[in-house]
């Protein structure tokens, strides 16, 4: 799910993003863990696959408006899935 420090989740790609570990590790309505749905997808966007499109199309307009934002700061400007994050928010 990441790496990272007692207190604080660390982006493995880039160390300068973290998030608290009770913002970027959910738990199911079955107290499963799960890494956050933008940061999975932060993970997928470095070199997206078709798959990686499909889940990023089925996600993204479901995301909350602050995770939407967050994946939105995270990805670069010419990111293709920064349009659809565009779409989502209206």
């Amino acid at each position: 799910m990441g790496s990272g420090t007692d207190d604080r989740w660390v982006y493995r790609r880039d160390e300068t993003v973290t998030r608290s570990w009770h913002e970027a590790v959910l738990r199911s309505a079955d107290g499963i863990p799960y890494l956050a749905p933008e940061l999975q997808l932060l993970f997928k966007s470095k070199a997206p696959r078709a798959k990686d499109d499909v889940d990023a199309g089925h996600v993204v307009p479901r995301l909350e408006p602050a995770r939407r934002r967050s994946l939105g700061a995270l990805l670069p400007g010419d990111h293709p899935w920064q349009r659809l994050l565009a779409d989502a928010a209206g």
